[in-house]
């Protein structure tokens, strides 16, 4: 009798579990990126959006949309193989995702990393739980390695 109710208690539904995510690196971002059969560009510079508008998550037995456009404007610079030098200034969207009741979070005004997806219809930048297309505060260090990604093809996605 224990050992069918030990049974019966493995098959039981089992509560949610967190959500697992590798740690984002640029040069993990880069190595994807690159290999991705669309257009990315990667852009340092400034996040501009109304912050009212990311989903929040999951609200009592609400869950929220899996997708969710936000507009944005993005301003800074472009890497080329000399650095961030080109300028870009561009209405973007974000697509922000969710899982369940996580979804992918950026700050308005912040610093940013960003791989920004170029086609027909503008620029878009995916905003995951999990993170990887857009790195707030990058320090000198990240800038330095997408940079060097970019002028010696180095980059893993490891």
């Amino acid at each position: 009798m224990r050992v069918l109710a030990f049974f019966l208690a493995l098959c039981a539904p089992m509560p949610a579990l967190a959500l697992s995510c590798l740690a984002p690196s640029v040069e993990r971002s880069y190595a994807q990126f690159a290999a991705a059969e669309e257009n990315y560009v990667v852009i340092h510079g400034r996040l501009k959006l109304d912050m009212s508008e990311l989903p929040k998550g999951m609200t009592g037995e609400t869950r929220p949309p899996r997708m969710t456009r936000v507009p944005a404007s993005l301003r800074g610079k472009s890497l080329n193989k000399s650095g961030f030098v080109v300028p870009f200034e561009r209405e973007v969207t974000l697509e922000v995702t969710c899982l369940s009741q996580w979804c992918g979070h950026v700050q308005a005004d912040e610093d940013v990393i960003a791989f920004v997806r170029k086609d027909v219809e503008g620029y878009a930048l995916r905003i995951t739980p999990c993170g990887g297309s857009a790195f707030g505060a990058p320090t000198p260090e990240m800038l330095a390695q997408v940079t060097q990604c970019m002028t010696s093809q180095t980059c893993t996605s490891d």
